[in-house]
């Protein structure tokens, strides 16, 4: 008798809970860790990219991840090491694409100095059980000196090789030499860029973040 009414008052509980009591637990983010060629630079955060790529995403597919965008102009690896901590800690991601090393490039940094700073951002964020992308950058050509951007391709691509992680060679494929899709600084994208590169990066960050 005592375990008819434990069930019963059991069922009772039950269908007296709220319709979304039952829900399931929201997926954990994905943080982007970029620059100012993902932060929307000098144009509206609404036509910038990585907000296009997050309003694309749930059109696809209602339950994929919220898309966390920690990016700011000027960010350099090195930054991006000193904030990881604190944003991982945050937001819990369950992965991260990384979208650094351009400023690294321009500023003189050495081959080893990118390899090794990509690296720690890349453990710091497998440690706290994140997946990990990394998102290549071909630096305009007013940027270019001393070959720093075929550099910065050749660590990008050994790094994703070496430590078996999604790779995109290339944000600004198709956009980086075409002043019209760029800002007048000749280096950022403009508004009318931002859908290529939402083009550019959907056949490799679709499936990393939904599936």
């Amino acid at each position: 008798m005592n375990l008819f009414k434990t069930v019963a008052s059991t069922l009772l509980l039950c269908l007296a809970l709220p319709a979304g009591a039952f829900a399931m637990t929201p997926a954990r983010p994905v943080l982007l860790l970029g620059d100012s060629l993902s932060s929307a630079h000098r144009i509206p955060t609404e036509s910038g990219w990585v907000h296009l790529l997050d309003r694309r995403l749930k059109a696809t597919d209602p339950s994929a991840p919220a898309l966390v965008n920690a990016s700011r102009a000027g960010k350099t690896l090195a930054d991006g090491i000193a904030e990881l901590p604190t944003l991982l800690a945050r937001y819990h991601p369950q992965a991260v694409i990384l979208e650094l090393g351009g400023n690294d490039a321009y500023l003189g940094a050495s081959d080893a100095q990118l390899r090794q700073n990509l690296d720690r951002l890349i453990d710091t964020a497998r440690k706290a059980g994140a997946r990990v992308a990394v998102l290549g950058f071909e630096l305009p050509p007013k940027l270019d000196h001393d070959h720093c951007g075929s550099r910065l391709r050749a660590v990008y691509a050994q790094v994703a090789q070496d430590r078996h992680v999604v790779f995109l060679p290339s944000l600004m494929a198709g956009i980086s030499d075409k002043p019209a899709l760029l800002l007048d600084d000749g280096v950022h994208p403009a508004v009318a860029a931002q859908h290529q590169i939402v083009d550019n990066v959907w056949s490799t960050l679709r499936p990393f973040v939904l599936d």
